[in-house]
């Protein structure tokens, strides 16, 4: 006891006060209160705001592509604030909207979550592009849900997961812009990204539920910077390993007297010599690389040149128990979402290992069902939670995409490629008279 007290006083003395290690300590201790000052102000910031739902019916006649939810996007892109360091300290933050296709019991609804703040932008961006479209403030449809789920009082069952980027988020995924994978081009006819999950969603029974929900926060450039290397690496431009400036700083003086020790020993140069040729290297390997290759790197470019959002993908199915049918439906979710997936590209999968609610046994059931069960649970409460809470930080991580793929997985759908006989919309039109009526 006496050895280990005189090696803690031993480290005190040295490394904490002969050598200034309390200053790393108090450095820390500094950024930890920052950390836990910001993050108690961010909480209140956010409890602070108002928020509304909204429900979105476009009319019967729209013919809209996806490029109309494009320009929506874009649009309420405006929401990105870039605060000040005292502003962010004080708890500000950006906010975020929550677009969720919502069926109950084969309704399928339109539904957004939007700061109060930011209504007038998003309905002017609605109506910009769906002239004859009608927006209702509606309550939380999943108000009633409880926060806490108790799987032996709760008179439902559920399955949820969150969708994540299959690649580095500087890789697109199959968006609708891209012809050959949507259209016919042989029949000129434009195939729905959405028609296969909107489908699946139509078809549920009158007692069940089922969620398609996308949260979306604006973003800035700032995360593009690295994709610029990945391009570069993709192209196979030479790497230039530029070395910091303070490294070249520190190694200046040394570098001119070890070029001045080596010109006293070899003596002068040969003035009559020739200049020694260097073999330039090429720009770049892009005459060197694959359709395929050479594609990739155009998309990704064209991706780059929108502006994106930081976005997190949620699914859920919801049903009594007695009426829980998840070997049924949860393939059809995942096989409808596999329609975003390119190969070359990117493609969203769920996220079986961190929030899918459901766990297989690896070696024995019998052994593990304890672990199994408790780990289920926990998996469920986080996820309703983050669900309910449209959370926007909460979740198995983060990726982004810009305003086409966001678009191209979250969109109104179009009337004449998709049957949407249980869509709720606009059946009567409503509109001003026209200027020339004659009025007696």
């Amino acid at each position: 006891m006496n050895l280990v007290n005189e090696l803690i006083q031993l480290f005190v003395d040295v490394a904490l006060i002969e050598y200034y290690g309390w200053v790393l300590f108090l450095g820390l201790l500094i950024w930890m209160m920052y950390f836990l000052r910001k993050q108690s102000n961010n909480n209140k910031y956010i409890a602070s705001t108002a928020w509304v739902f909204l429900e979105v019916k476009i009319d019967e006649l729209s013919e809209k592509s996806a490029l109309a939810m494009e320009q929506i996007f874009a649009a309420t892109h405006a929401i990105h604030t870039n605060y000040t360091w005292g502003e962010i300290l004080n708890g500000k933050s950006i906010l975020w909207i929550t677009c969720e296709i919502v069926s109950l019991g084969g309704k399928v609804s339109y539904i957004f979550k939007i700061p109060s703040r930011y209504r007038n932008l998003f309905e002017s961006a609605v109506f910009a592009q769906y002239p004859k479209a009608e927006i209702y403030e509606v309550e939380d449809y999943l108000k009633s849900i409880p926060h806490h789920y108790d799987p032996d009082h709760a008179e439902f069952d559920f399955w949820g997961t969150q969708w994540n980027k299959k690649k580095d988020s500087a890789y697109p995924i199959r968006t609708y812009l891209q012809t050959d994978s949507f259209e016919h081009s042989a029949m000129e006819t434009f195939i729905d990204p959405l028609s296969n999950l909107i489908e699946v969603m139509s078809n549920i029974e009158p007692h069940e539920l089922m969620v398609w929900q996308v949260v979306a926060k604006p973003e800035d450039d700032k995360w593009k910077e690295h994709t610029k290397h990945l391009v570069d690496k993709l192209k196979g431009v030479p790497a230039h390993n530029e070395e910091p400036f303070w490294l070249s700083a520190l190694f200046f003086i040394p570098r001119i007297f070890g070029d001045f020790l080596i010109s006293l020993v070899s003596g002068p140069a040969d003035p009559h010599a020739k200049p020694e040729r260097k073999q330039e290297e090429p720009p770049s390997l892009m005459l060197h690389r694959t359709d395929v290759e050479k594609m990739v790197i155009t998309a990704i470019e064209h991706a780059m040149s929108k502006v994106s959002y930081e976005v997190r993908v949620r699914g859920l199915y919801l049903a009594p128990k007695d009426k829980f049918k998840k070997s049924l439906r949860v393939p059809e979710i995942v096989g409808a979402v596999r329609n975003f997936d390119d190969v070359n590209l990117n493609g969203i999968k769920p996220d079986i290992a961190h929030t899918w609610t459901d766990k297989a046994y690896k070696i024995s059931e019998t052994l593990e069902r304890p672990y199994l069960r408790t780990n289920i649970l926990k998996r469920k409460r986080h996820l309703l939670h983050y669900f309910t809470a449209r959370s926007s930080w909460k979740g198995s991580g983060k990726f982004y995409m810009n305003t086409e793929e966001l678009a191209t997985i979250f969109h109104f759908p179009i009337i004449p490629h998709a049957r949407i006989s249980q869509l709720e919309r606009v059946h009567t039109v409503k509109s001003a008279p026209p200027m020339d009526l004659p009025i007696r």
